[in-house]
Formats: C-alpha cells, structure tokens, sequence
C-alpha cells in the first residue's frame, strides 16, 4: 500500500484533491504531480483537501507552495482544507504557509473560496442592451 493515496472529486470547474495517508520527502513530489496532472485548462482552482491525512513533513509542504506556484503560472488557484485544531493545521501554522497558499478549516468554505475568487476573475461580459 502506498503511504499516500489522492482521490479526486470535482465541484463545477473546481478539482478537489483529497489526501489520505502520509505525504513525506519519498513522495511529495510524486503526490504533488497527480495533483497538477489532474487539473484541466478550463478549471478555475484546486482545493487540496489534507483533512484525512495523517502525517506531512516539511518536504510535504513545500509541495503544496510549488503546487501553487504551477497553478498560479497557469493562471489557477490552489486552496488548502486542514482542520485548524488538528496537528497537520498547528504545523502549517508554525511555518507561516497561509502566507504562500490559502488555508481553509474545512471544504465548504475553501470551495466557497473558489468560487468567488473565480467568479471576481473573469471579466464582466459586454452589456447587450447598451
């Protein structure tokens, strides 16, 4: 069995990445890939869901910042769901990660999140009674 696993889900133009397991230096780069591999042209964001994860190290986490550096070169956005209280949300915390990415408490409000990031992205469509 492998010591992370990442199932995939999708919210309108949204990909939700839920991690299970352990995300470690033998295989942050590995998860980090599935996760990119995973989003399309026309989605808008990807919420990455660590609420089930066990255990990530530092290797983990800075995966999770080129994560969203890939995706904010392709003009998407990454939101992070952890559980505040939980010792995964204390470590990303400590390390000041919600400077990089935004961290969300649970997977409503970081698809809420989504939704109006993209939403206040696009542009207003031209007025066709002008």
């Amino acid at each position: 069995m492998p010591l992370a696993e990442v199932r995939f889900e999708r919210e309108d133009k949204t990909v939700v990445a839920v991690v299970t397991g352990e995300v470690d230096m033998s295989n942050a780069a590995t998860i980090r890939l599935q996760i990119a591999e995973a989003v399309t042209p026309d989605d808008d964001a990807v919420v990455v869901d660590l609420s089930e994860l066990e255990f990530i190290d530092s290797a983990g986490l800075h995966s999770m910042i080129e994560l969203g550096t890939v995706l904010d070169e392709r003009r998407q956005q990454l939101f992070l769901c952890v559980p505040k209280e939980s010792q995964i949300g204390r470590a990303i915390e400590i390390i000041g990660l919600p400077r990089a990415v935004r961290v969300h408490g649970d997977r409503a409000e970081a698809l809420e999140a989504a939704r109006t990031s993209a939403m206040e992205s696009r542009p207003i469509p031209p007025n066709e009674d002008a």
